[in-house]
């Protein structure tokens, strides 16, 4: 009955779903991994590997042809060329000395060998045995002037009073005077064949692996066991293929007496050498097999300890926390306004409260930024705003002192009648939007007391669509781009007339103002810093043009503001879009 009553309760029904869920996930991961990812890991770790030889296999080739490269440098010297050339007059001594200059430049050289006539020149390793007891000098005499690369064999070496096993492999070559096509003698650079193993050696890792460097008839020329050296592959089932194959590197897969094994080539450009490692494919994914069964391990173990700790704390400890989460998501989509209802006195009680309390927190600071920031975009506004007033009270106080004193007190009362009109719409009673018709009555009492100051040296038409008149903008937005046309376009008194236009229409619900005029212009270097936050230098301030993009970007967003086309000499158009919409909008008539 107990039993019954277990298997019926929740607290057993959530543990099976948990072990289920669990071990689903585990099932399924084993099985993708085995048959998907294993496989693709699998493959990458073979590309590695095969990488990891052509690499190798082209350091040999860089190795090998450096030696090449060194023996062509002996051929083109001019002064050992002379000297066989002249064989009976030879100074030995000074030739024998050209040769050690050669020797000593190279660090990876053990001994150069020139063989002229009956006479043998050689420097580097003091030997047991005579060039003649193992290199097939006849041979070598018989070939047309090509390298020819003698396999490597042991020899014998003298170090003070000990005799030395070494292993060496060799260059052969003929010395022939290109100008004369003499042949002049034969050449052998003998070279450690360790500097072959060094080149591989850091591919091996275990005793299983094996690595060498064979020739193109399967004569080994470079193994770490010395004793194969010399030895034949081509008894090997895997020998064949790689002695045969024309690609640059590859691998190809054997059995041998039942193992299967890969075996890994790359081909030397130089004289066709293969490097080759063979790896038991078992060998080579023994790292994966091990992540595999401790993955499965690690799986096993956490069904165990889940399904323990499920069933201590099941119910009393998992409804609460659900619960809390439930709302915790709420808030994090934005309702503010839950509440936990922390009717326990434990760590889940005290985790609701601290939430409460967080959300309220939250709330507070959420509408003290809220409030904070309106405050702090209007006083931006106000400053950005108030920054007109003193510049242009300065400039039409200059403008009535220069022409009182030209004209004396005839145009004061026209001037300061202008000057009242801009100073009203200036303050207009705290409005800070205004009809584009009001903005132009603006202009247009500035340009009277211009036309005073600059003798009528300039000329401005107005070109406004009737529908955009009553659209409502920012004051003071256009004066301060009609004043730097006017300043900078009459700053020479030799200055051309000025001609100024101003455009006003919609496009695609967005009012468009254009200010152009054939001043001037503006230089790259004053164009490139305009519109930037920071006051910029020159003639152009912050109380220009960038003060007008500063608040029409503050009123309505960074998609809007002002753009400024203008080439040097040829005249500047500030373009200056709005929206058209809201309280905006431009009351186009159908």
């Amino acid at each position: 009955m107990d039993n019954v009553k277990f298997i019926n309760s929740l607290r057993f029904k959530l543990i099976a779903i948990t072990i289920v869920l669990i071990l689903f996930p585990i099932i399924l991961f084993s099985i993708v991994y085995s048959s998907l990812v294993k496989d693709i890991i699998s493959k990458k770790y073979s590309e590695s590997a095969i990488q990891s030889v052509y690499e190798a296999g082209e350091n040999i080739d860089f190795i090998l042809n450096d030696i090449r490269e060194f023996s062509n440098a002996l051929l083109a010297n001019r002064d050992m060329i002379s000297a066989l050339n002249d064989k009976n007059n030879m100074d030995v001594v000074a030739f024998r000395s050209l040769l050690r200059s050669f020797f000593t430049s190279r660090e990876d050289i053990d001994a150069i060998y020139v063989y002229a006539g009956r006479r043998v020149y050689s420097v580097g390793v003091n030997k047991v045995a005579e060039m003649e007891d193992y290199m097939p000098i006849s041979k070598l005499a018989e070939t047309d002037g090509e390298i020819v690369w003698i396999n490597t064999r042991r020899e014998k070496i003298k170090i003070l009073a000990g005799e030395f096993d070494k292993y060496y492999f060799s260059l052969g070559r003929k010395l022939i005077d290109f100008n004369t096509l003499e042949e002049l003698g034969l050449l052998t650079v003998d070279i450690d064949e360790m500097i072959l193993e060094s080149s591989y050696k850091s591919l091996i890792s275990g005793d299983i692996e094996q690595i060498f460097i064979a020739n193109k008839y399967g004569e080994i020329v470079s193994h770490p066991d010395k004793s194969k050296i010399g030895q034949s592959i081509e008894n090997e089932v895997y020998a064949k293929e790689i002695l045969a194959a024309e690609k640059k590197s590859g691998y190809i897969s054997f059995k041998d007496q039942g193992v299967k094994k890969i075996a890994i080539y790359s081909t030397c450009d130089v004289n066709d050498w293969k490097l080759v490692k063979i790896i038991p494919y078992w060998y080579l994914y023994r790292e994966i097999d091990e992540i595999q069964w401790k993955l499965i391990r690690i799986g096993v173990l956490y069904v165990m300890i889940t399904s323990f700790f499920m069933l201590l704390f099941s119910l009393k400890i998992t409804e609460p926390i659900i619960n809390m989460m439930k709302l915790m998501k709420k808030a994090e989509n934005g309702d503010l306004g839950v509440q936990i209802d922390t009717k326990g006195q434990d760590e889940i009680g005290q985790l609701g409260m601290s939430f409460n309390t967080m959300i309220n927190k939250m709330r507070s600071l959420i509408n003290k930024l809220i409030e904070e920031e309106r405050h702090k975009k209007e006083l931006e506004f106000e400053v950005l705003h108030a920054q007109i007033n003193p510049h242009f009270l300065y400039n039409t106080l200059n403008t009535i002192r220069w022409m009182a004193k030209i004209q004396g007190a005839k145009s004061a009362s026209s001037a300061l009648t202008a000057l009242i009109k801009l100073l009203m719409i200036s303050i207009n009673f705290g409005k800070d939007m205004i009809s584009l018709e009001e903005e132009i009555e603006y202009v247009k009492n500035y340009i009277l007391i211009q036309r005073l100051r600059f003798n009528e040296r300039f000329t401005i038409d107005y070109n406004l669509e009737e529908a955009c008149l009553s659209c409502h903008i920012p004051k003071l937005i256009l004066q301060p781009i009609v004043e730097n046309s006017i300043i900078y376009g009459l700053q020479e008194e030799d200055a051309k007339p000025l001609n100024i236009e101003i455009k006003a229409y919609n496009r695609q619900d967005m009012l468009i103002v254009e200010v152009s005029d054939n001043g001037p212009g503006i230089k790259p270097e004053i164009l490139k810093n305009i519109l930037k936050s920071e006051k910029d230098a020159n003639k152009f301030s912050t109380v220009g043009l960038n003060n007008i993009n500063q608040r029409i970007k503050l009123a309505f967003g960074e998609s809007y503001g002002i753009k400024i086309f203008t080439k040097e000499n040829h005249g500047t158009n500030i373009v200056v879009e709005l929206p058209c919409k809201g309280e905006v909008l431009c009351k186009i008539e159908a």
